[in-house]
């Protein structure tokens, strides 16, 4: 005996009727897109190969082009004229790699710290360094001149040395300055006795009159000017990833060794001329 479990209302013929109706429109989109897409594909590959035929006559031209120039470069005179050309073209070119570096780096160099000396060390390829000699006044500056330098785009490191500075102080107590009374490093401490203070003071002597300190006050031209009274001279070195290297005209001029001279040239241009 069979059991009809469905309800009624369910109508499973007309379910079938709508599947059929939708796979059948299912199919024939998944025709119609598969279609499109193949004669989609084949469209691009027509405009491809019609790109590749139009480019072909210039492909070969540079292909010759460069055949040629190979061929040319083989003769040694050829090559020795390409050589020095492209060496003169890149020292002309080199003549600006310090200046530049140079304007780069003094917008950021404080005005308390007064250059005396700037120069510049390729350290190959990647980077450069940037030496400077100048004064400061205080500890302060010393430490503020490092801060100031790392503001520089693409500073990697700072370091400074030979700070020697002579600030005044708020000494700790000791048995003779019970008071902690103000002095320079480099003295001794102030007593707190007043006869002993008075003495201390009538042993302290300055010196007088023009004392030609740091060349200050020469009248020879061109002479550096060094450290003020109260200044002291340090160096800094700033490291930059910056190329700075300059063809070397020696190495270069050397491998032409084997060359012959290019016809036409004049003495001063061949291999070991100046």
């Amino acid at each position: 005996m069979k059991l009809n479990l469905l309800p009624k209302i369910v109508d499973t013929t007309g379910r079938a009727k709508r599947a059929f109706v939708g796979g059948s429109i299912v199919l024939i989109a998944s025709i119609v897109a598969a279609f499109w897409m193949a004669n989609e594909s084949w469209a691009r590959v027509t405009t491809a190969k019609e790109s590749v035929a139009k480019a072909q006559p210039m492909y070969q031209r540079a292909v010759d082009i460069a055949t040629e120039a190979d061929n040319m470069m083989a003769k040694p005179a050829v090559r020795q004229l390409v050589v020095n050309t492209s060496l003169a073209s890149s020292m002309t070119g080199a003549n600006r790699l310090y200046p530049d570096l140079f304007d780069f780096v003094k917008p950021y160099i404080p005005g308390f710290f007064r250059i005396t000396s700037l120069g510049a060390t390729p350290l190959g390829a990647q980077g450069c360094s940037v030496n400077m000699t100048g004064t400061v006044k205080s500890a302060q500056q010393y430490a503020d001149l490092m801060l100031a330098l790392l503001r520089i785009p693409g500073a990697l490191t700072v370091s400074r040395a030979g700070y020697q500075g002579d600030d005044v102080i708020v000494p700790a107590l000791t048995l003779i300055d019970q008071a902690g009374r103000p002095r320079k490093e480099s003295k001794a401490p102030i007593p707190d006795d007043a006869l002993d203070r008075l003495t201390y003071f009538q042993s302290e002597s300055s010196p007088t009159g023009f004392l030609n300190a740091g060349n200050f006050g020469t009248l020879e031209p061109g002479t550096q000017k060094d450290a003020r009274p109260g200044e002291s001279v340090i160096n800094v070195t700033v490291t930059l990833p910056r190329n700075i290297q300059t063809p070397n005209p020696q190495a270069t001029i050397k491998s032409l060794a084997g060359a012959a001279p290019a016809q036409g040239l004049p003495a001063s241009n061949k291999a070991g001329g100046n």
